[in-house]
């Protein structure tokens, strides 16, 4: 047990010290692209987001039960899924265009039903979009810690590809360096 905790302390070491040799600030911000819940029986495939500030990195996903933005009105109740997943880690530097992040976070997942007889409307500027209601059923919210890791390619100095594999979820994300952009002259 001392060797791995040894072994442990020597790499997070090895690691602050090559991240102080290499440049980590950045603003990034970006989506996401992949399976929230996976290896359950809610897994299903949704869009998020991700925001990396001087190394610290957070992102989420959210998967909408599937009949939620369905454009028929009928009479039918559907029987359907939620989930959603939320991240933060840090980066660490290991070459000027490689970042390992170890992550934690949360997931939940929930059954519900869709009602298709009900129309929400919503609208944001020139933007309208409608809805059918979604009531979780009491009792089935289940409540999840993540944990997994992931790595970050910097092809350009104003560009990154992430990928994530973690307990619940497995994606992929791109994100753009916001402090890139502001310092070109």
């Amino acid at each position: 047990m001392k060797k791995l905790f040894v072994a442990l302390l020597f790499v997070t070491v090895s690691l602050s010290v090559s991240a102080q040799n290499l440049k980590i600030n950045r603003l990034e911000m970006g989506v996401n692209f992949g399976q929230v819940a996976s290896f359950s029986n809610y897994a299903r495939l949704c869009l998020g987001g991700n925001v990396l500030y001087n190394g610290i990195y957070a992102d989420f996903l959210h998967a909408y039960p599937e009949h939620h933005f369905d454009h028929q009105v009928t009479d039918t109740q559907w029987n359907d899924t939620s989930a959603f997943c939320i991240n933060a880690g840090y980066q660490f530097p290991i070459l000027s265009w490689l970042r390992l992040m170890p992550l934690v976070g949360y997931c939940q997942t929930n059954e519900g039903i869709t009602d298709g007889s009900s129309v929400n409307i919503s609208t944001d500027g020139d933007n309208t979009t409608w809805y059918h209601t979604y009531r979780v059923t009491p009792g089935t919210r289940v409540h999840k810690f993540n944990y997994g890791g992931g790595i970050s390619v910097q092809p350009l100095k104003w560009f990154s590809i992430n990928a994530v594999f973690s307990r619940n979820a497995i994606y992929g994300g791109i994100a753009l360096d916001v402090l890139s952009f502001a310092n070109q002259k």
